[in-house]
């Protein structure tokens, strides 16, 4: 019997028998013919199945190892896409930072710039002001001994009739006064050397001799004066030492 006619008659019977009767529900025979004509169904039903032949040459295990590996090629992929994406975002932050420290290497440039600009003119504007007060001391130096010139001028004018010699000294002593005068109110002194102890940043020496009554190394002559401006030797003194 073939499957077709076989689920026809199934259902055939099964229509005629919708409503079966109470001598057959109860008939325990007639539901063992039954079981047993459902065994034989399924059996005829397992041998008319076709077989489906396996895979050869290895085809079966290659298709399988496919589709285990299939999964895996997909996680991977899945995982290269992200990691794209976030080498992706990684880079526009490397650009957004790129170009916040090109703005403020830009700005800190010009204010390099601007410094050095202010830095030179400061400098130069020091430098002027430096110069004038230099030239302004120059000036004022200058003018006070303008008057020393005046003096030396009469001096030399009156020499010429006149016939005292003490006369001329006084005048003389009285411009060496002022002149000392002048260089004293600009910070410059004498130096004070005689019976001192040589000393070679404020002394030259000339000459050494022994002299009786001096101990050795001790200022016993002074040939020209030696001055200071503000503790500082402006001239050193020209001195012969004891030996």
């Amino acid at each position: 019997m073939k499957k077709d006619e076989r689920i026809g008659a199934a259902n055939h019977h099964g229509e005629s028998g919708a409503a079966p009767t109470n001598d057959s529900a109860t008939d325990p025979s007639n539901g063992a013919a039954t079981g047993v004509a459902a065994i034989e169904t399924m059996m005829e039903d397992t041998e008319e199945l076709e077989l489906i032949p396996a895979p050869e040459n290895g085809e079966g295990e290659k298709m399988l190892e496919a589709e285990i590996e299939k999964p895996k090629k997909d996680f991977r992929r899945r995982t290269l896409l992200k990691e794209l994406e976030q080498k992706e975002i990684e880079l526009e932050k490397g650009r957004e930072e790129n170009t916040r420290l090109a703005d403020q290497y830009t700005d800190l440039k010009d204010r390099h710039l601007r410094l050095a600009a202010e830095m030179e003119n400061s400098r130069k504007r020091l430098e002027r002001e430096y110069n004038n007060r230099a030239e302004s001391k120059v000036a004022d130096l200058l003018a006070e001994l303008l008057p020393v010139v005046d003096d030396m001028e009469r001096m030399f004018g009156a020499s010429a009739e006149a016939k005292d010699y003490e006369a001329l000294m006084g005048g003389a002593k009285l411009i060496h006064q002022n002149v000392q005068k002048i260089l004293q109110t600009r910070g410059v002194t004498a130096m004070e050397t005689l019976d001192q102890v040589f000393d070679p940043t404020r002394h030259e020496a000339l000459l050494q001799m022994p002299v009786d009554g001096k101990a050795p190394n001790l200022v016993v002559q002074e040939n020209k004066k030696g001055y200071l401006f503000a503790e500082r030797v402006l001239r050193p003194a020209q001195v012969i030492v004891s030996a």
